[in-house]
């Protein structure tokens, strides 16, 4: 597999990605998160199908690691 290729069993809904992890996910949070994904980077983790916003959940966690580490440094 290239780096570049998702797999479709990556992929998920938002309503699927926020019930798998309920704890730190609500569909409002990844809602917003979609909405500004040309601006935060989150566009590398998203696929379109026609209507559909589908998340590659491995590219949304390394996202999300990213995120985390920019924003240690900040409040440092």
């Amino acid at each position: 597999m290239q780096t570049n290729q998702i797999e479709l069993s990556d992929l998920f809904t938002v309503e699927q990605m926020a019930a798998r992890w309920p704890k730190i996910l609500s569909q409002l949070t990844l809602r917003y998160q979609l909405r500004n994904r040309e601006t935060n980077g989150l566009s590398m983790a998203v696929v379109r199908i026609g209507k559909r916003l589908l998340i590659s959940e491995q590219r949304y966690q390394h996202w999300l690691a990213e995120n985390a580490a920019s924003a240690a440094e900040v409040v440092r």
